[in-house]
């Protein structure tokens, strides 16, 4: 059965302790002020030349249009886990088809301000960025940063950014992919 996208959406929900709760749709969970939990996955793809691959947003799309990232991911849909969110966003966002096998989690917890818990992914991958296929309209471009690079475009230009990646994340994601 496929499920259903968009404000009527049913998502993954937690309760203040962080156990599993009823889901809820999407327009009750983003319904503000916030007060329901919910999970997401955030994926981080990295390079062997320590790259990141960073995401331009579509213009069409309603949250953060136009704008560059440093990771994609979104939230988990009923019925779903985090590793599953994290293959289904790649595929869905940018035409990748990695196994769970390949998604290593360096961070995972919760943030009071947006209601999210979350696992955050890296997944080691060399590969053209012309090689994505953004069929789903949510990306429209992708290339490879330098840690450096993207540091210096975010901080000419703080607003065609919609995400970031601390130093201490991308010294935590070298240390991690080391071993």
């Amino acid at each position: 059965m496929a499920t259903q996208k968009g404000p009527e959406e049913h998502l993954v929900c937690f309760d203040d302790s962080g156990n599993p709760a009823t889901s809820q749709i999407r327009s009750v969970v983003h319904n503000k002020p916030l007060q329901v939990w919910h999970g997401i996955t955030n994926i981080w793809i990295m390079n062997s030349r320590r790259e990141i691959l960073c995401t331009h947003r579509s213009t069409l799309v309603s949250g953060n249009p136009g704008k560059w990232q440093t990771y994609v991911g979104g939230h988990m849909r009923s019925g779903c886990n985090f590793i599953q969110t994290a293959v289904r966003e790649l595929s869905e966002e940018l035409g990748l088809s990695i196994p769970e096998k390949n998604f290593t989690v360096f961070e995972e917890g919760s943030r009071d301000d947006t209601k999210h818990v979350y696992k955050n992914y890296i997944v080691l991958l060399d590969m053209s960025p012309s090689s994505l296929d953004f069929t789903d309209g949510e990306m429209a471009d992708a290339r490879w940063f330098s840690f450096e690079g993207y540091q210096k475009s975010r901080e000419k230009d703080p607003d065609n950014w919609c995400n970031s990646t601390s130093y201490e994340q991308y010294d935590k994601i070298l240390e991690m992919l080391k071993s």
